[in-house]
């Protein structure tokens, strides 16, 4: 896989999370496979391949989906502006922890003291490692002065349950917008190159019809 599809790929993860943080707000619910991959996500911190962080390309089939919308600006249910916003959101929130170093390792360290998890597990985001997560995310990003704003139904938000999810998902989003940043992924790429990154995102969808 070369430079650009790992590009699309990590931007995949990161319109995934923006797009389940939609769905948790609104709705409450997303599918516990694709909750796990992007939990799972945050636990492959030296892969090999850009795919090893996800498990395979398949499993970021409707990040991939969401991207595409983005980047074709389409006005479909997928995307709308709240996804639109998470997106542009983890990606502006990536570049502010970026500079905090600190903060960075504090991250890292706890994430690595979660490292015994059964990375293959089918209930691998539990209700408990999702507390964990949360407050991970509540500890370093949520002390930063940019914060992203969820909204949607009053009742699901004040659910800490829900919030705790959709911190976990935002917080594996920030792991898919580090990814990004290190497969030298450029925030004019999402102004000026979003045809390449559509046919980019075509070659990976190709991938997937394949392997089925």
């Amino acid at each position: 896989m070369n430079r650009k599809l790992r590009q699309c790929l990590a931007l995949s993860g990161v319109a995934q999370s923006a797009y389940m943080v939609k769905q948790l707000a609104n709705h409450g619910m997303v599918g516990q496979d694709k909750l796990n991959t992007l939990v799972r996500s945050l636990f492959i911190t030296k892969p090999t391949t850009t795919e090893e962080v996800y498990g395979s390309v398949s499993r970021l089939n409707l990040g991939m989906q969401v991207l595409q919308e983005i980047v074709r600006k389409d006005e479909g249910s997928l995307k709308g502006p709240d996804v639109m916003r998470y997106f542009l959101g983890i990606l502006h929130l990536e570049r502010k922890l970026s500079s905090h170093h600190d903060m960075l390792r504090t991250v890292g360290e706890s994430l690595e003291s979660m490292s015994h998890l059964e990375l293959d597990d089918p209930d691998l985001a539990n209700p408990e490692l999702i507390r964990q997560l949360a407050r991970v995310y509540q500890d370093t990003l949520s002390t930063l002065p940019f914060r992203i704003q969820v909204t949607g139904d009053v009742k699901m938000l004040k659910n800490e349950d829900m919030a705790d999810k959709i911190r976990a998902v935002l917080l594996a989003g920030i792991r898919s917008a580090v990814l990004w940043q290190q497969q030298e992924g450029k925030r004019w790429h999402l102004l000026f190159g979003r045809k390449k990154i559509d046919r980019n995102l075509l070659l990976l969808m190709n991938q997937v019809h394949e392997i089925h």
